[in-house]
This record gives structure tokens, sequence and C-alpha cells, in this order.
């Protein structure tokens, strides 16, 4: 099933995640692209996993938890989330400096008109 451009539903694919010690999360991938990998809400990215087989057929991503590492992974996601949100509004600050730069060059070409008729 495809959920978007490069992202695939995998049904027998699963995140292990070695919480510590003593504790395993194991979590089903709801979609994987080139790059990462989502799954109950985080986005983790594919370079920090071990990739293990099943041999019946199917993929884990195993990834080692050491201090904040799925903090940081949700604090990631969340700072490119808002990085395009605020690329997608901010088409005000170009434009500003763009028009001091046509009026500057307005002014300078009337004084000129005005210098060389007289």
């Amino acid at each position: 099933m495809v959920l978007g451009i490069g992202k695939r539903k995998q049904d027998n694919y699963d995140l292990i995640i070695l919480m510590n010690d003593r504790e395993i999360r194991t979590i089903p991938v709801e979609s994987e692209d080139e790059e990462a990998v989502t799954g109950a809400g985080m986005v983790l990215p594919k370079a920090d996993a071990e990739v293990r087989y099943f041999p019946g057929g199917g993929r884990a991503y195993v990834y080692g938890y050491k201090g904040n590492y799925l903090a940081e992974s949700e604090n990631i996601a969340r700072l490119e989330k808002s990085v395009v949100l605020r690329n997608l509004f901010d088409y005000g600050s170009t434009a500003r400096t763009a028009n001091i730069q046509f009026y500057v060059m307005i002014a300078a070409l009337i004084i000129t008109v005005f210098l060389l008729r007289h």
C-alpha cells in the first residue's frame, strides 16, 4: 500500500527499541521511506538502526536507546516540521529588502535624469 511519495506501509516490519538493560519495546512500522522509519508517532532515521531480517519474511529495525535518543528524535521531527512551516509563511522578508533596493535605484535614476536635464 502506498501512503505517499516514497512512503510504504509495511505490515511485517517492526521497530525494536532497546530502552535499557531490562526493557524492550516492539512497535509496528507504520511507514518508511529512504531515510526514515515511522511508528507510534516517532520518526527514526534508518542510519541509526541495525537492520535484522525475520526468517519468515519481514524486517526489524533495532535501535539501542542511549540517553534521550527517542526524545531527541521526536524533537528533531518537530523541528523539521516547524522549519518547513516557517519557510512557507516567510515570503515577506525577502520581498521587503528587494523593494528597498528597487526604490533606491528609482530615486538614483530620477536624480540622474534631473541633473542631466539642467
